[in-house]
């Protein structure tokens, strides 16, 4: 009785809570060298390829670590080493034109080729680093911020 009971109070709640958009993925994990982690919320995890991220997580690369993420748009970004950026904010919904793509880079190094979104909506995209803002028109580029 208790299991069913369980059940159904899992239920109802899936049912009553909406699924939020912040929920989904924006990117995932794909090239990995070295120490990095991902922190989502206040839970920070040892990246891992095929790993999913999140609007508003922190990458972050140790001495010799270097990471690679591709999201959701196609953009590709690259952490070299000692580096730590924020996913600040994310939307890619072509059926309804909306766009927006916001990385905070703290320190370290960040490549980045961009994606539909800078295509499609080139004001939408930028870079910002301490001291500058960079924005992205459907180009490759590198940026390094110092601690």
């Amino acid at each position: 009785m208790r299991t069913v009971w369980s059940a159904l109070v899992v239920i109802a709640c899936a049912i009553t809570l909406p699924a939020r958009a912040e929920d989904a993925p924006v990117g995932f994990v794909r090239t990995l060298s070295g120490p990095a982690t991902v922190t989502h919320g206040a839970t920070a995890m040892a990246a891992r390829v095929a790993m999913p991220v999140y609007e508003n997580d922190w990458l972050q690369t140790g001495a010799d670590g270097e990471l690679g993420v591709t999201f959701r748009d196609n953009t590709r970004i690259s952490l070299g080493p000692t580096s730590r950026i924020q996913l600040t904010h994310f939307v890619f919904k072509p059926a309804a034109m909306e766009y927006g793509f916001i990385l905070r880079l703290a320190y370290g190094t960040l490549e980045c080729i961009s994606g539909l979104t800078a295509k499609l909506a080139p004001d939408a995209m930028s870079i910002e680093a301490p001291g500058f803002t960079v924005g992205a028109r459907g180009t490759r580029f590198l940026v390094r911020a110092e601690r």
